[in-house]
């Protein structure tokens, strides 16, 4: 009888773990090959509507808060799709390894992207943003004449300093920060001290043509939906995560009229 109820307990947790993983199980996989022959591995929450949104970097499965803000997006008619853009390029998940993605891999996502005739828009949090402004700022010397292809980028609690802050000097960006002008939204945590940068950075992504907003999230933290600790303002945000997306999206869309 033991036995029995012990062969019972282990059904019951593979069919929980199953459920688990379809409840946030994406529609369907797409793989692409680059020029250099790198296959990069999408997962595709498809939708019926005219937006598209690459990014939420997939990290195998872990990305739990992203995943859930894809399927509901996808609801809301959204498509998004999350490259596993370290996993192709055989890169440990550290930030340093951001630098080393060759920004081909992404314009080819963009261009397969660009075969459903949706509206694109890109999206990226913490040093993640590094990697998808650099595409930007390559597509755009490349397709001229696309410009309305892409709608704008979503820069969640952007990182994007070459290094530390030195106390009484500007900070230093990346080389891409002001050479785009694609329509940004950028979205930081009220509470880091990264808030009291955001206007210097404003101003600095600006200065490529791009209409920039910038808005600060209440009560949160920077990497708020990635934290192990969170707080009840960072639970709740997380939670509505949509509906953040789909409002920076709103603001995005205003730049084109």
């Amino acid at each position: 009888m033991n036995q029995y109820f012990h062969h019972l307990h282990k059904l019951l947790v593979v069919g929980l773990l199953l459920l688990s993983f379809n409840m946030y199980a994406s529609d369907e996989f797409k793989t692409i090959t680059t020029a250099d022959d790198t296959e990069i591995d999408i997962r595709i929450f498809s939708a019926k509507g005219n937006k598209l949104l690459i990014g939420f970097a997939c990290d195998q499965g872990s990305s739990v808060a992203e995943e859930k803000t894809s399927q509901s997006l996808a609801k809301d008619g959204i498509e998004v799709w999350m490259p596993d853009m370290l996993s192709a390029y055989m890169l440990p998940k550290v930030r340093s390894s951001l630098a080393d993605i060759p920004t081909d891999g992404l314009i080819k996502i963009i261009q397969e992207a660009k075969k459903t005739k949706k509206q694109i828009y890109l999206v990226a949090s913490g040093p993640d943003t590094g990697l998808i402004l650099r595409a930007v700022v390559d597509w755009e010397k490349a397709h001229a004449r696309e410009d309305e292809l892409l709608g704008g980028a979503i820069l969640m609690f952007p990182r994007l300093n070459k290094g530390k802050p030195e106390p009484g000097k500007p900070p230093e960006y990346h080389d891409a920060v002001g050479k785009t002008k694609l329509p940004l939204m950028v979205l930081e945590g009220e509470r880091t001290p990264n808030r009291w940068g955001i206007g210097h950075l404003t101003s600095s992504l600006k200065k490529g043509g791009s209409t920039v907003y910038a808005k600060l999230i209440p009560d949160v933290r920077g990497y708020f939906f990635k934290r192990n600790d969170p707080n009840v303002p960072e639970d709740l945000v997380t939670s509505q995560l949509s509906g953040l997306v789909k409002a920076s999206l709103f603001f995005l869309g205003k730049a084109h009229k």
